[in-house]
């Protein structure tokens, strides 16, 4: 199953111009940067439940829910696992759910071909013909013989990004071979045992002043290292930071954030070995690790993460935060929407997670759902501890108010 955050399994070929590594001062800290609160309007609504929704079983609620319109202004909307299927309609109220995949995981045995388990989770589109497809990939060790010898499956799994294309509206998605796949990556191998390790990129794609930016989170790595201090540093350090691009169809031409300027090329580690790997680590920034989805804010110059923090403190009270940014990298403190408590006050009996949020408009105009106004959607997904098969996705009014 995909990997929801790093604490729920364990319990981002051409270079880019040197002009994109400059970066706006605007959002500096001690920026009168706004900020945005919200809240919650009405009862959530259920519009998608495991098993009797689904295709197949694997049909099945397991990331953010996304959604993008072709060319005849058909929505295609996807809670994608690593068998993609979508539901299709005119309006986000009146969608079906179709039985025709859109794209199946290959199981690939080789870690270097990044290419066995994938969920697309990430589109975007300039004319509605062509969606280019971001995917978090998972190669599982433990699936394939010898490539796993403990009894901890989490440290066999190595997580990257892989670039999928559709040219005909988002009905099918095409894979590429490696490395031409490769989008982003941390730049050693695979290693058996020594997981978790990788990168990932779990948000949408949003336009923003020129660019094409999305946020990338990572395990922290090597196993049990010590941060940036003491004998065991972590060489991939933890957390989340941004990624851009000026060509989505370009999957070599993501660049990382490197605490200075945008200047990380991430590289494939298994054409040979990687000179100075650690150029081509971002950096993180604050708050980033708890991404789940990015938009433009309709209203002002601004981006809104939506943040899903739920097993410790450090954002405030376990729950769902939104936080903003003018150029994703500095980000505003982040303020509460709603607690964990709350969200599962009226949840049946049983053991239930929540995982996978997002915001998308009902009214935003742009094809790829990435711009929002006051009052769109939050959809998010629970889970049943129990039963990894039943899931409900729901979506739920939430009124956004920007704080100058």
């Amino acid at each position: 199953m995909r990997r929801m955050l790093p604490i729920l399994c364990g319990l981002a070929l051409i270079v880019v111009s040197e002009a994109q590594s400059s970066l706006p001062a605007e959002g500096a800290p001690g920026s009168a940067t706004a900020t945005i609160t919200g809240k919650l309007e009405g009862s959530r609504v259920a519009v998608f439940r495991t098993p009797k929704d689904s295709c197949i079983p694997n049909d099945i609620p397991d990331a953010m829910a996304r959604a993008f319109r072709d060319s005849t202004g058909t929505i295609h909307f996807v809670s994608a696992s690593s068998d993609m299927f979508q539901s299709l309609g005119s309006t986000l109220a009146t969608l079906k759910h179709s039985c025709k995949a859109a794209f199946h995981s290959a199981n690939d045995p080789n870690p270097a071909d990044f290419n066995d388990q994938s969920w697309l989770d990430s589109f975007y589109t300039l004319d509605g013909k062509t969606i280019a497809a971001l995917s978090h990939t998972e190669y599982h060790g433990w699936s394939h013989p010898d490539e796993c010898l403990g009894p901890n499956y989490g440290a066999c799994e190595y997580d990257s990004d892989t670039y999928h294309v559709s040219n005909d509206g988002g009905y099918h998605f095409e894979s590429f071979n490696a490395p031409a796949n490769f989008l982003a990556g941390i730049p050693y191998q695979y290693v058996i045992d020594r997981g978790p390790m990788g990168y990932s990129v779990d948000t949408n794609v949003v336009k923003f002043n020129g660019w094409y930016y999305a946020v990338a989170t990572d395990w922290t790595w090597p196993p049990n290292c010590s941060g940036d201090k003491g004998p065991h540093r972590c060489v991939v350090p933890g957390g989340g930071g941004p990624i851009r691009t000026l060509n989505v169809f370009d999957p070599s031409s993501w660049r990382g954030w490197n605490g200075t300027d945008f200047s990380v090329a991430f590289v494939d580690p298994y054409p040979g070995p990687v000179s100075h790997p650690k150029e081509h680590i971002y950096t993180p920034v604050p708050y980033m690790f708890a991404v789940n989805a990015i938009n433009a804010y309709q209203s002002g110059n601004l981006v809104v993460a939506t943040l899903w923090d739920y097993w410790d403190n450090e954002l405030g009270p376990p729950g769902l935060y939104l936080t903003t940014s003018t150029d994703l990298v500095n980000w505003t403190k982040p303020t509460l929407v709603v607690t964990v408590k709350e969200l599962s006050k009226n949840d049946p009996k049983g053991s239930f997670l929540y995982a996978y949020f997002s915001l998308i408009d009902p009214n935003a105009t742009d094809l790829n759902f990435s711009v929002i106004g006051n009052h769109p959607y939050v959809y998010y997904v629970r889970l049943n501890n129990n039963n990894v098969y039943d899931r409900v996705l729901f979506r739920q009014k939430v009124k956004l108010t920007l704080n100058q």
